[in-house]
């Protein structure tokens, strides 16, 4: 039985019904016979994958199922504790975002086609967010005063979140970022990879940061030496710079910054072409991919983009009831924030 098939979700509610989070958990990670320290070879990625069904969507209640039973699992700070099952647990967000990854590469991915373009379409009616710049994942390293990108290459990395929980990284060639994965593996990919989050508002920090110093694969610890993500220093109107400011995320002249913009702000410019790809503003395609895209798209994606919008309207705007019901003002800003986004876009198409 493939996780994620009928045969399986019976047996997974019987284990939800039988055992305790973490009895059901270990069950998880027998069933697929998950390693203690993952190796990033891709022949292993490839071989954990093949316990999953191809059809198993980033959307499916089941990934749901395992952030709950971590979060029951693990109460206040446990996940960091330095036994076994933890590690495995930890590392198993890894293989749920290459499965994930993997998921919108078969099902979306046309010959031709990057990973961002196949995301775009999955994504197009789901209430993804990019709020999150993803400061976490733009790790470079600095030697003898010179800056050194993973891979060599310069890039300005995209977070992607869609429910909170399922994350994708993309790097500004349109590759998907995975510390694991089932079809490459650069040094890109394992410095700055997106990694499936446990925690919800509340609890990411102990169920998603703190655990990866202490389970980390081994592989990642050595291939991530010396690469640091930016710092969250914010120059203050009419006072001077702080200390380490020149390492910001938020300072256009800093190390991090590329081409007399803050890395904040390249963030900020990739998630705008992003949304334009998702929402069909105009089309986006590479020279490699515009004979595929012009044969299988509409030329005119106004209507398409303003149904699109006034979908996530109603969305949002039932989102702003449920939260404002239960007292969630966190997620009430959210969501107040996200329709009124969508109010301008709706306008700015209309007046186009």
């Amino acid at each position: 039985m493939l996780i994620g098939s009928k045969a399986f979700s019976s047996l997974w509610k019987e284990w939800q019904k039988e055992y305790q989070p973490l009895q059901v958990l270990e069950l998880l990670l027998a069933y697929i016979e998950m390693p203690e320290d993952l190796s990033g070879e891709i022949e292993e990625t490839q071989r954990l994958l093949s316990y999953f069904d191809p059809d198993l969507a980033p959307h499916d209640a089941f990934w749901k199922d395992v952030a709950r039973l971590v979060d029951l699992a693990f109460p206040e700070d446990s996940l960091s504790k330095k036994f076994s099952i933890e590690r495995q647990i930890h590392q198993l967000r890894y293989l749920i975002s290459s499965q994930q990854a993997q998921y919108v590469r078969t099902h979306y991915k046309k010959p031709g086609m990057t990973d961002k373009e196949a995301l775009a379409v999955y994504l197009r009616w789901k209430p993804f967010t990019m709020f999150d710049q993803g400061r976490l994942h733009q790790k470079i390293s600095i030697c003898d005063g010179k800056v050194v990108y993973p891979d060599g290459i310069p890039s300005v990395n995209l977070k992607i979140l869609l429910y909170n929980r399922v994350e994708f990284i993309l790097d500004s060639q349109g590759n998907f970022l995975n510390e694991v994965d089932a079809e490459k593996l650069t040094e890109s990919d394992v410095v700055n990879g997106a990694s499936f989050n446990y925690g919800n508002f509340k609890r990411h920090w102990q169920l998603d940061v703190e655990p990866v110093q202490p389970h980390d694969p081994t592989f990642r610890n050595r291939m991530t030496k010396g690469f640091r993500s930016p710092n969250k220093l914010r120059k203050k109107w009419g006072q001077k710079e702080p200390e380490h400011f020149d390492k910001s995320f938020y300072n256009p002249n800093g190390i991090y910054a590329q081409s007399h913009r803050s890395l904040a702000n390249d963030v900020k410019r990739q998630a705008r072409a992003f949304l334009a790809m998702v929402y069909g503003v105009k089309p986006f395609y590479t020279k490699q991919t515009k004979e595929v895209h012009m044969s299988k798209q509409p030329q005119n994606n106004k209507g398409t983009a303003v149904l699109g919008s006034l979908v996530f309207m109603a969305l949002y705007a039932l989102g702003i009831w449920h939260n404002a019901v239960r007292g969630n003002i966190p997620f009430l800003i959210l969501w107040s924030v996200l329709l009124l986004v969508n109010i301008s876009y709706l306008i700015f198409r209309l007046k186009k």
